[in-house]
C-alpha cells in the first residue's frame, strides 16, 4: 500500500487521538472527574489491534479487560488481607497471590470465551499502575476498578471506530482485501 493511500488513515487516527485528549482535558478537571485518566484509553485502543482486531472477538477483549481488572482487585484484596499477611509474611503474600492469579490467567487460554491471556495481563498490570500510581487515591477499592474500567472501554470504542473508518477510507480509495494490509498486518498474520 502506498503512503498517499494510507495517509488518510493515519490522519484519522491522529484526529481521534486529539479528540480523546481534548475530552480528557475537559472531563478530568477536579470539579468533574478527577480520577479520569487518558492513558488507559490508549492502552486498549492499541490492544484491540494487537489482540487481532476483529469485531467478532470484541466480547472476548471486553471480558479479558474486565477480568484483568477484577483479578488485579482480588490480588490486592487477598495479598494484603491480614490473614494472608500473617500466614505468608509481608514479603511473600503479594508474590504468592500473583503466582496464583498468573497461573489461572494462563490456564484460561484453554477456554473459548476467556482465552485472551495477553489482554488479561495488560489490564491486570494497568490496574496495578492505576492503583499504585494513586490516580484515584490509591485505595484499590471497587470504585477504582470502575474508574479504571471506564477509560479502558472508551479506548475500545476508539479502536472499533478506527478499524471501521480505516476499512471505509481504504475501500473509498479503491484499496480492497489484502491490499489494505500494512507491513505490520502482514507480519502478524
Amino acid at each position: 500500500m502506498s503512503f498517499t493511500k494510507f495517509l488518510p488513515v493515519a490522519l484519522t487516527v491522529g484526529v481521534l487521538a486529539a479528540i480523546s485528549v481534548l475530552g480528557w482535558q475537559y472531563f478530568s478537571d477536579a470539579s468533574r472527574f478527577p480520577w479520569l485518566q487518558i492513558w488507559p484509553v490508549f492502552i486498549t485502543w492499541g490492544l484491540y489491534f494487537v489482540a487481532d482486531a476483529k469485531i467478532g472477538r470484541l466480547h472476548k477483549e471486553i471480558i479479558g479487560i474486565t477480568g484483568g481488572i477484577v483479578f488485579g482487585y482480588l490480588t490486592l484484596l487477598v495479598a494484603f488481607a491480614p490473614s494472608v499477611q500473617n500466614a505468608l509474611g509481608g514479603t511473600w503474600s503479594l508474590p504468592v497471590t500473583v503466582f496464583a492469579v498468573a497461573t489461572i490467567i494462563v490456564l484460561l487460554e484453554l477456554t473459548d470465551w476467556f482465552e485472551l491471556a495477553s489482554v488479561y495481563f495488560i489490564a491486570y498490570a494497568g490496574y496495578f499502575a492505576y492503583v499504585f500510581g494513586k490516580f484515584s487515591g490509591g485505595a484499590g477499592n471497587v470504585t477504582d476498578m470502575f474508574y479504571f474500567w471506564v477509560p479502558m472501554m472508551v479506548g475500545l470504542v476508539f479502536a472499533v471506530v478506527t478499524a471501521m473508518l480505516r476499512t471505509r477510507l481504504l475501500n473509498a480509495e479503491g484499496v480492497y482485501g489484502s491490499a489494505q494490509k500494512t507491513v505490520y498486518d502482514k507480519e502478524t498474520t
